[in-house]
């Protein structure tokens, strides 16, 4: 089994589960146990600032979306760049943390580039890669610009769609490079 961890793993246009459709999910651990990643591209109307004095015992402002990361319930966790702060690494550069103290001490900072994120995606062990077999998932190198976007997160699908694409029409020509328009060829 290839792990897919620092993977993206993209819904295809026939998962329609709601929560899932159009999602693109960064795999944050996959192996022979199972599958967990986050959903990257579905915000929530929550921002951060709704936990405090909630979930943190310490009072603060930050008008940060919170991201709903899916339907399995989980710890609040955050995707960050503070190596120091970090629980794992997920890809090169970027980190998750899980432990409370850490997640509202990098919350305090007001870190970014950050995602705050509550809940998870998860999948027992084979359920993931039978979900691939029917054609549910795409899958995709993750890369800190997939994960820390300036754009609009609703565009994220089609944008990663799109390099799935262009990646498999290099392949099936036979290209190392895919000039970036091909029309104009």
């Amino acid at each position: 089994m290839n792990s897919l961890k620092g993977q993206l793993v993209i819904a295809t246009p026939q998962l329609d589960t709601p929560i899932f459709s159009r999602s693109v999910i960064l795999m944050l651990d996959h192996g022979e146990d199972g599958a967990m990643g986050v959903i990257l591209n579905h915000p929530m109307n929550v921002v951060v600032t709704d936990l405090s004095g909630r979930i943190f015992d310490e009072e603060f402002v930050w008008d940060k979306a919170l991201c709903l990361g899916g339907p399995v319930t989980g710890p609040l966790m955050v995707l960050h760049t503070i190596e120091a702060m970090a629980d794992q690494q997920v890809i090169p550069g970027v980190y998750c943390t899980m432990e409370a103290t850490k997640v509202q001490e990098i919350i305090s900072r007001k870190s970014e580039p950050s995602l705050v994120i509550a809940n998870y995606s998860g999948w027992g062990p084979d359920q993931l890669e039978s979900e691939f077999e029917t054609d549910s998932w795409l899958t995709l190198p993750a890369q800190i610009a997939h994960i820390f976007r300036e754009e609009d997160d609703k565009e994220l699908w089609k944008a990663v769609v799109s390099e799935v694409n262009t990646q498999k029409l290099s392949e099936f020509l036979g290209l190392r490079e895919l000039p970036a328009d091909p029309t104009m060829n």
